[in-house]
């Protein structure tokens, strides 16, 4: 979830059809991880401008006014051994934040995050006006500063739990001079279902494909489990003389509301 003031590009300009049908400027996996193995994606772009919600492909994988793609882990214990976020593309960072405690907002509340709400994070700009960001990374993990040049695939610090999250993922926006584009559904008309072209690399299109619905976890617990213990990577498997309880832990899509949450 993002909605930030300090790392966000001050200029907006439309983008033009042209520009964006450019499919020389291409996106790299920005987390160090196996898409739909290690990591998966929770939130996509919200295309509907009202309060409904809809993704790229018409389904409900993601949430109203959501501006970017969430790309999760599936919990804490992994999270803490350190998952490495990476730049998408080439280019030149232009903002950074660091310092923002990794605690989830289910425990803060979002008015402590106020004002921050990408947490930890940075910006990047590339050529021809585009330009990407990261949040939600782990407090002090940052390993770059304003100014500096990066390769694509570069390590910019690892995943976290700051800022307005309830769970440790890199929540990307990608820009084109200002303007918001999702990287699933560049140029894509305003109604359209699987419209416009994906800005992924050809090595990422095929793992990153869309699912209208993830498994992220499930087994077999000793104890009745809720969905922040399963998150926080405590649940381990029972030995033969405990009781087993299944758990599933899903995307939203595919739960029902008192199970998953965003």
């Amino acid at each position: 979830m993002i909605k930030i003031t300090a790392l966000t590009t001050a200029v907006v300009l439309a983008a033009t059809p042209a520009a964006l049908a450019d499919d020389a400027y291409t996106l790299a996996l920005p987390i160090k991880c196996e898409p739909g193995v290690t990591c998966f994606v929770q939130n996509y772009v919200d295309h509907d401008s009202s309060e409904k919600v809809r993704d790229f492909a018409c389904g409900r994988r993601s949430y109203n006014g959501h501006d970017g793609t969430d790309i999760r882990i599936p919990d804490l214990e992994i999270q803490k051994k350190g998952v490495e976020v990476l730049a998408a593309a080439p280019g030149r960072v232009l903002r950074v934040r660091d310092g923002i405690d990794d605690v989830s907002v289910r425990e803060t509340g979002r008015a402590a995050v106020a004002g921050k709400e990408c947490g930890n994070g940075a910006v990047i700009a590339h050529r021809d006006g585009w330009s990407t960001q990261y949040c939600h990374m782990a407090k002090g993990s940052l390993r770059v500063k304003a100014g500096d040049d990066v390769t694509a695939g570069q390590p910019l610090g690892l995943v976290g739990l700051s800022g307005d999250t309830e769970f440790p993922h890199i929540h990307l926006t990608v820009r084109h001079n200002g303007t918001m584009v999702d990287p699933f559904a560049a140029d894509a008309a305003s109604e359209a279902c699987n419209g416009g072209h994906a800005l992924w690399a050809p090595a990422q299109a095929a793992a990153l494909a869309y699912r209208g619905s993830e498994i992220l976890n499930a087994g077999f617990a000793g104890l009745p489990v809720t969905m922040e213990l399963i998150e926080s990577g405590a649940v381990k498997a029972p030995s033969r003389r405990q009781p087993k309880h299944w758990w599933p832990m899903c995307a939203p899509s595919a739960c029902r509301p008192k199970t998953c949450r965003s």
